[in-house]
């Protein structure tokens, strides 16, 4: 395994070392999967010189589980040498003091990328796993029964080729992909409106939102939020808190379906008031109410104040629900001309994934089908093509990709969008992937891989010299 200098051959490759990749990587180590994983290679790639946690610590909004939750991902025998610095770690105990309340995502960043630290320091230690740190993926190649990973670092290229591929390179919010979704419903977005993701919305302080908005609010325009998630009622409460005394008065929230609240059992929900389907709103494996789809935590709160009395939590900012589909009647129309009203559209529809070029090896691009929320992936997140054909061996489950609904992740039937989050990356979603991994790893290779040099194509003469990527604590 491995190869020489000019080509790397291994079992399996994993791009992407943020939530995703990492809840993999935790989950293999604890469940024992970690010495089968890496037996015939392992090489894990992130574009970041300190891989861990993505993005995630950019965000100033909090998160949507207790602190408790992301302490379940650490908590495990398996890794309790692994971890026994933590106690030391001043993210840790702040963690620790808010274990029934939601942290910030930056103190849960923090945490994670310390524990992160520690996980890969010891896989490349005591399983000869290799971490090329600084390194991007720019394609994927599937061959036969093989990928080809083409990957850059300080301007160098090279090759990998492997069985398997786990691709979590975070996710995007598309413009383009807001403006499709509302054509689909009749509705539009004027050219002269601005369309700001909540993604950057989102990583935004109070002085950079007034900055951006202050256009806006001098001429009094409309701002309009699209989506129902967690994320859109975290920009409602983001946009109240820095602009009311900028002059903001309200704000309109357009979504598509029903605003839905979470709650830890049905009695605590039928005890709030809160009207349910039992049989599609509740998730049969843990009993909670709109377990996937509901809003949780602080995005609850606010949801709570914006249904009830029509303001943004405790400010004075009033916000307009309508929803457009199947809502109460002059909803539609009132969203419609809202959107065309509007100055600023702040979308909240949901991410897609971040990739590199996917082609076959024959020539063509390959295309992933998509559905509502992500990629078409089966449960260990291996993925369609636009021909409807599986590309096994290549498994996406992070921001923007997600899984399906499946008894073994548990949800509620009624949430038809994709599975997300720190928890179920560091548990049952990835837990799928690995034992589809691994399975495939077991199987007899069609056609064996060489470790013999190969002759790069002939589209890559032109490029650099091959050269090692930066690698962190690993031999070569």
């Amino acid at each position: 395994m491995y190869g020489d200098h000019l080509e790397t051959v291994c079992g399996c490759v994993v791009g992407g070392a943020g939530p995703a990749g990492m809840g993999l990587l935790f989950n293999a180590l604890k469940s024992g999967a970690m010495p089968e994983l890496a037996k015939e290679g392992l090489i894990i790639v992130d574009a970041s010189p300190t891989p861990g946690t993505g993005r995630l610590g950019d965000y100033r909004i909090t998160a949507n589980s207790v602190g408790d939750v992301f302490l379940d991902c650490l908590r495990d025998p398996a890794l309790r040498d692994v971890f026994e610095p933590l106690e030391h770690s001043p993210a840790y105990w702040r963690i620790r003091r808010q274990a029934q309340s939601a942290p910030q995502l930056a103190d849960v960043a923090e945490l994670l990328a310390e524990a992160s630290t520690l996980v890969l320091d010891f896989i490349v230690e005591h399983y000869g796993v290799k971490l090329w740190t600084s390194t991007t993926i720019t394609e994927v190649v599937s061959h036969d029964d093989e990928y080809q990973v083409w990957v850059e670092s300080e301007g160098r290229s090279r090759r990998i080729r492997c069985r398997a591929v786990v691709l979590n390179l975070g996710g995007r919010q598309d413009p383009q992909h807001l403006l499709d979704s509302l054509a689909d419903q009749g509705l539009a977005v004027p050219p002269s409106s601005r369309v700001l993701s909540a993604d950057v919305l989102l990583r935004m302080n109070g002085v950079q939102l007034r900055d951006y908005f202050a256009p806006t609010l001098a001429r009094k325009g409309r701002v309009s939020v699209v989506g129902g998630s967690h994320s859109a009622f975290s920009v409602l409460e983001n946009l109240a808190d820095a602009l009311e005394f900028a002059g903001l008065k309200e704000v309109t929230l357009v979504h598509r379906s029903p605003i839905r609240l979470f709650y830890e059992t049905a009695q605590a929900a039928i005890e709030a008031g809160y009207p349910f389907d039992p049989l599609k709103d509740v998730c049969p494996v843990s009993g909670r109410v709109n377990r996937s789809g509901g809003l949780r935590y602080r995005a609850l709160d606010v949801g709570r104040e914006a249904l009830s009395n029509g303001h943004i939590g405790k400010t004075g900012v009033r916000v307009q629900l309508l929803q457009t589909q199947n809502g109460p009647e002059g909803h539609y129309e009132s969203a419609r001309d809202a959107l065309a009203e509007s100055d600023v559209v702040v979308q909240c529809t949901g991410y897609q994934p971040l990739l590199p070029t996917l082609n076959y090896a024959g020539g063509g691009a390959i295309r992933l089908m998509e559905v509502k929320g992500g990629l078409d992936s089966d449960p260990s997140g291996c993925p369609l093509d636009s021909h409807g054909q599986r590309l096994y061996g290549l498994h996406l489950f992070g921001l923007g990709a997600g899984l399906g609904v499946d008894p073994r992740l548990g949800s509620e039937a009624s949430f038809d969008g994709r599975i997300y989050g720190v928890w179920q990356f560091h548990h049952d979603a990835s837990g799928a992937v690995i034992d589809a991994v691994l399975q495939r790893l077991q199987q007899p290779v069609l056609q064996p891989v060489s470790l013999s040099r190969k002759q790069v194509a002939s589209r890559d003469e032109q490029r650099h010299p091959f050269l090692w990527p930066v690698l962190a604590n690993a031999q070569t």
